[in-house]
């Protein structure tokens, strides 16, 4: 396939209104709810946005605030601000209103586009050029400012990362070649948008001509109800977290053509599940301040996990901690240049200058404590975050070796390890779409661990149905760690009950690493959609009964899932559960 031309110049708006120009009848966006919206319906509503924008001044790499829901209205705003020139902050409303001020203010935001609902985020009295105080030392900008996403900084302070529009359309552009994502594809749109991937779920669709899906938000975390979104409205491509891939059955999805991994490690049992004769499987990578996507490459069941090879337009080194380039093999810093190097940190010229650095050449790096190693290949192999080394009892070590080794183990779909005190654990989400672990899981991985570790590195080995994400989808680290304290035996007062119950208690317990009684919250014990959708998918397999993912959202304890489940079972072709779709 031919390469599509990148004019630097080029801004998303500009493509997709090109869209709207030659095929005004085609389906841009179906919303949540399943309507569909056109590529003119969609970019007159965001030029009406764009008029008021500029007649009150709105101009090139001025940041207007969005604070709207997911939603096709939303899209309209963010499309409005290109359109008029702007930078996009989006401002989620979920958000406490202190978090969305700091933001507005580091950005110095005039104008904010809210919804009624939204919360109030005061303005600043004037305005200031965002590229002043941000840019301080580096090389002239090559683009307007397309958004601001902020990170969570390592100092927990959040940054605001200044992304432009070539790096954005380089981006958008080498994905729809990769992903063939062309005149209407439907492409699924899942992710938060306070998380970049958003904007490239957007941006590759609606630049390439596709149809954006739109995602509800019962489906975010997975399940049979993501799964049925898919089916309905026959996507073909979707960006998932590895931990949501984990939590969507991978059968009776014909039209999901291509799948990428992003955010996370990509362990080889989900490469196995997800990567087929009639479906791609593609492992992504790349931090925000280098505009999502650095590298991409595909993946194959019984080969190594790799992240893929540099996109065109971005550039990879592997140095020592001197910056000397390492060789083919050998684990350094992975450093990226290119047109997607952000332009710096809003309102903080010392984390820029701290994390974005110029050669002699002139080349721009950003520096991004991730650790890499070239293959023989051309492509590239992840070893996890430098900050990710701690020190155990004298010994150093990075918590991504552990993880790499135990998602080795066929039966891993996820796996994370913690570190509290002087103590390992190892959080390990196993495969129940082929079958519940055995209760020897643990044991196994430990002694598979040991095979491979020294002895102080092997960790102790909690088996779950999944590990709990942030909003982003990615792994909750922090609430792993307070998992990680030790806990009691969980209680069996009720293992000698009728019914299910047994079995729930038993699934529901290991589900939230917690001891459980008939009568437990779940919610209040750490339960949430996603878990609700791996106990779906547990109870069915250990019941052999197909239990719905309402039954169990609806049902507050393993008593009342317990008596629902018995309900079920007692009726009539109760193995039939009818799909909404």
């Amino acid at each position: 396939m031919s390469r599509r031309p990148r004019p630097a110049a080029v801004t998303v708006a500009d493509l997709i209104w090109q869209h709207a120009d030659t095929a005004p009848d085609r389906v841009a966006v179906i919303d949540a709810t399943g309507a569909a919206v056109t590529y003119q319906q969609l970019t007159r509503s965001a030029d009406a946005v764009a008029a008021h924008l500029t007649t009150v001044g709105v101009s090139a790499d001025e940041v207007v605030g969005v604070c709207w829901p997911r939603s096709v209205d939303g899209l309209v705003q963010l499309l409005g601000v290109w359109r008029a020139g702007g930078a996009v902050l989006y401002l989620d409303p979920a958000w406490p209103d202190r978090r969305l001020q700091y933001m507005a203010a580091t950005c110095a935001v005039r104008h904010v586009r809210a919804a009624d609902t939204a919360p109030h985020i005061p303005a600043g009295a004037t305005m200031t050029r965002i590229g002043a105080g941000a840019g301080a030392g580096l090389d002239p900008v090559r683009g307007p400012l397309a958004y601001v996403v902020f990170t969570s900084g390592s100092t927990g302070t959040p940054n605001g990362v200044l992304i432009e529009h070539p790096g954005v359309v380089n981006m958008a552009q080498a994905l729809a070649e990769r992903f063939d994502v062309h005149a209407g594809t439907p492409v699924l749109q899942l992710a938060a948008w306070s998380w970049d991937a958003a904007m490239c779920e957007i941006l590759l669709a609606l630049t390439a001509g596709g149809t954006l899906v739109l995602a509800p938000e019962d489906t975010r975390t997975g399940g049979d109800a993501l799964a049925r979104w898919l089916r309905k409205h026959r996507v073909e491509v979707a960006t998932l977290t590895p931990s949501v891939l984990a939590a969507l059955p991978a059968t009776s999805l014909p039209d999901l053509r291509t799948v990428v991994a992003v955010g996370e490690p990509c362990h080889p049992r989900l490469v196995q599940r997800w990567s087929t004769p009639a479906r791609q499987l593609f492992n992504g990578y790349g931090p925000t301040e280098a505009t999502v996507a650095v590298t991409v490459g595909q993946l194959h069941p019984g080969q190594d996990v790799h992240i893929g090879a540099p996109l065109p337009g971005v550039t990879v080194r592997i140095v020592d901690p001197d910056g000397r380039i390492l060789p083919t093999g050998v684990t350094g810093e992975l450093l990226v240049g290119g047109v997607g190097v952000a332009r710096g940190y809003a309102a903080n010229p010392a984390a820029t200058a701290a994390r974005f650095t110029t050669d002699r050449a002139g080349r721009r790096w950003y520096h991004t404590g991730d650790l890499a190693a070239w293959r023989t290949d051309g492509t590239l192999t992840y070893h996890g975050r430098r900050d990710d080394q701690i020190k155990l009892r004298g010994h150093r070590l990075t918590l991504g070796e552990v993880e790499h080794v135990l998602a080795s183990h066929p039966a891993v779909l996820a796996c994370a390890v913690v570190a509290v005190a002087d103590r390992l654990t190892a959080f390990v989400a196993a495969d129940y779409h082929d079958g519940p672990p055995g209760t020897g899981l643990a044991t196994e991985l430990r002694a598979h661990a040991a095979a491979v570790l020294p002895p102080f590195a092997v960790p102790d080995i909690r088996v779950v149905p999944a590990l709990p994400l942030t909003a982003g989808g990615k792994t909750d680290r922090e609430a792993l760690r307070a998992q990680a304290d030790p806990r009691p035996a969980p209680n069996d007062d009720a293992a000698n009950a009728g019914g299910s119950l047994p079995t729930v208690l038993r699934v529901v317990a290991a589900a939230v690493d917690l001891p459980v009684h008939p009568e437990t919250d779940i919610v209040a014990a750490g339960g949430h959609s996603l878990l609700v959708a791996q106990l779906c998918v547990a109870l069915s397999e250990e019941l052999s009964v197909e239990v719905p993912y309402v039954l169990v959202a609806t049902n507050p304890s393993p008593a009342t899932i317990a008596a629902a489940i018995d309900d079920l079972t007692t009726r009539p072709h109760s193995t039939v559960v009818g799909d909404a779709a």
